[in-house]
């Protein structure tokens, strides 16, 4: 039954995930923690962290912990084929129209309005992680709520990586060790 259910909704998710990891965040939580209960926030915020860190695509890498999380390794390679089995079918047939239509102003058209809703997506997945990072939901979003030293940790890496340059793996490597020696100083592990 299980694996059943991680079909269906990976490859749902995987079927309606436009615009890439970063935009089907949302999407993926809102089925896997508020819908099935097979996470929590914070379990969810900890696999993004950690399919952030693991090469490979954010979604796919999102997929593959939720599986092993919930089934084991073939709850992995369930949730896994599922998330890219749509993408798979509708990438080569997209690619075979893209191929000989793609000069139409019409195409062009629709590529254009595309982005913002992509934009929008992403903008979501953002502010709901700041809300778990900083408040433990959006819910408790209160100044007497916030997680002071999450606060000053990404407004820190936020600057370095749009100033410096630092790069990801870089930024993540940095946050993990820097964080986890500050809440392990302040006793807040």
């Amino acid at each position: 039954m299980i694996y059943y259910q991680l079909f269906k909704i990976f490859f749902l998710l995987g079927l309606f995930s436009f615009g890439g990891g970063y935009a089907s965040m949302e999407l993926i939580r809102s089925r896997v923690v508020a819908e099935q209960l097979w996470l929590t926030d914070w379990e969810y915020t900890d696999i993004i962290s950690i399919a952030e860190m693991t090469p490979g695509p954010l979604g796919i890498n999102i997929a593959s912990f939720v599986g092993t999380r919930t089934a084991g390794v073939p709850g992995t390679v369930t949730a896994t084929f599922s998330y890219i089995l749509p993408a798979m079918v509708i990438v080569l047939i997209l690619s075979w129209f893209y191929e000989r239509y793609s000069s139409l102003e019409g195409v062009q058209g629709v590529l254009q309005g595309l982005r913002p809703a992509v934009v929008a997506m992403i903008i979501a997945a953002a502010v709901r992680l700041v809300g778990t990072a900083w408040w433990e939901g959006l819910e408790n979003a209160a100044l007497e709520n916030t997680n002071w030293v999450a606060v000053i940790l990404s407004l820190i890496l936020f600057f370095l990586l749009q100033k410096k340059k630092l790069g990801p793996i870089q930024a993540i490597l940095s946050s993990g060790i820097i964080g986890g020696a500050v809440y392990w100083i302040l006793g807040m592990i």
